[in-house]
């Protein structure tokens, strides 16, 4: 008998061309457990398309998916959600900057009951290395704050490297609208709703090849509506 798809991760891309060989090859040497992976690409002309077209013959369990609901980050991962087959699902950006053996720790909490798993830069045992001062600065101060403002415990709310167990993302309306912000929004909701959330470490390493997308004065309203709403909920309850 077959063995089914346990972890379905998901690549949103964004001409991820020079970084997406890279990026599958540490995936499959990370991830031991049964799974898939979806590159899921905005536009035909997006040059990750051709690059993941040279290797799918080699990784039978790469898959090219096609937003289904426009472009933009939060489509693309709106369309990984629907398109996952595995019980549980990853996103991680496909910028070579997230550790994929980190999802072997993630997997092994989710088995132990946790519907959310978070890959935490500022635990013990993690470290971001590179990046942009201000935008280190606020995932920071957000994330460490996080257990005292808003109950969660865990250090990293920002970091969009999370593990889901399928079942909640059915539950869960996105509502975001912008980028990663989608994943504290995530949390937020899940938390008030009850389910268990726990976090491993991990190691960040800014991207070599290529642009970061990430827009810190554009996205930064969008984190703190989800971040003010934890809070809000928190303080009701008190």
């Amino acid at each position: 008998m077959k063995k089914a798809i346990e972890i379905s991760i998901v690549l949103p891309v964004f001409n991820e061309g020079g970084n997406i060989e890279e990026q599958i090859k540490l995936i499959e040497s990370g991830v031991s457990e049964k799974h898939e992976i979806l590159v899921v690409y905005d536009f035909d002309g997006d040059n990750t398309v051709d690059a993941v077209k040279r290797i799918q013959k080699i990784y039978k369990n790469l898959h090219l998916v096609k937003n289904l609901y426009g472009r933009g980050l939060i489509k693309a991962v709106k369309t990984g959600f629907k398109k996952a087959s595995g019980n549980f699902v990853v996103v991680m950006p496909a910028d070579l900057a997230d550790n994929p053996k980190t999802i072997e720790k993630m997997y092994e909490m989710a088995k132990d009951g946790f519907e959310i798993v978070c890959a935490t830069r500022y635990s013990r045992g993690g470290a971001k290395i590179g990046g942009p001062f201000l935008k280190t600065l606020f995932s920071k101060t957000a994330g460490l704050a996080t257990p005292f403002f808003l109950g969660i415990n865990i250090t990293d709310i920002a970091n969009g490297f999370k593990m889901y167990k399928k079942n909640i993302l059915k539950e869960i309306k996105i509502e975001s609208t912008g980028g990663w912000e989608f994943s504290t929004e995530i949390i937020v909701k899940a938390h008030n709703l009850g389910y268990k959330i726990t976090e491993v470490p991990t190691v960040w390493k800014d991207r070599v090849v290529g642009k970061s997308k990430f827009k810190l004065l554009r996205w930064l309203p969008k984190y703190m509506r989800w971040y003010l709403l934890g809070l809000w909920w928190r303080v009701k309850d008190l």
